[in-house]
């Protein structure tokens, strides 16, 4: 049996080994993108935005509260002339305080059920890409290496076979033609030459010996 491989094109492991690396490396930063796109929206929603509703109710609150005291003092004291004027541009300003009041409660409420939403999001997709994402950190990385170690084996064969005077392209494969080669094995040998037959010419005489023997026949 032959103990030599066909080695066609130890490029193409390199060419392969290369995308691998691209793919690790984009698979990772696709990945950190989005862990760092989400931790920005989940601070957004939970520091920014709670903290920015909570303020802002606190002052429509204390808005609320001017205009209500402005709408009493309206009601209780009479004006210059001992009448008690209708109270109509305080009533709207409650009114409006009162509805701002309320757009703060309710933005605030969103933001902490929005958070809650978006923690649960967070954590099935952390669930979905985990193993992929632990295959990109350390299968990728031994992938590359075992093909580090197959390039360097593949091309110290090469040089090996070069050395001993073959050609790696065209040798056969391990395995490929034994069989063929164990049936032509007995067929190679030559085949044993046929006796040769001399003829004798016809003007030429006959030696004594053949003189002899014709006599004694007769």
């Amino acid at each position: 049996m032959s103990n030599t491989a066909r080695v066609d094109s130890i490029d193409t492991l390199k060419v392969f080994r290369v995308a691998l690396i691209k793919f690790g490396e984009e698979s990772n930063a696709a990945l950190a993108s989005a862990e760092s796109e989400m931790q920005r929206m989940v601070g957004w929603l939970e520091r920014d935005q709670q903290s920015f509703w909570q303020m802002q109710l606190r002052k429509r609150q204390e808005g609320l509260s001017r205009a209500q005291e402005a709408l009493r003092m309206k009601k209780l004291f009479p004006d210059s002339s001992g009448r008690f004027p209708t109270p109509v541009e305080e009533e709207k300003a409650v009114r409006k305080w009162k509805a701002a009041v309320e757009e703060a409660e309710q933005k605030l409420a969103a933001c902490k059920r929005y958070a809650r939403i978006l923690q649960k999001a967070i954590m099935d997709y952390k669930g979905g890409v985990q193993r992929f994402s632990t295959w990109v950190e350390a299968e990728v990385p031994n992938a590359v290496a075992r093909l580090d170690r197959m390039v360097g084996k593949l091309e110290a064969y090469v040089a090996l076979s070069a050395a001993a005077g073959h050609s790696p392209v065209r040798e056969a494969s391990v395995a490929a033609f034994a069989s063929g080669e164990a049936q032509l094995g007995g067929m190679a040998r030559a085949a044993p030459e046929p006796a040769r037959i001399e003829e004798v010419p016809a003007n030429e005489p006959p030696v004594a010996g053949d003189d002899e023997a014709s006599r004694a026949n007769d």
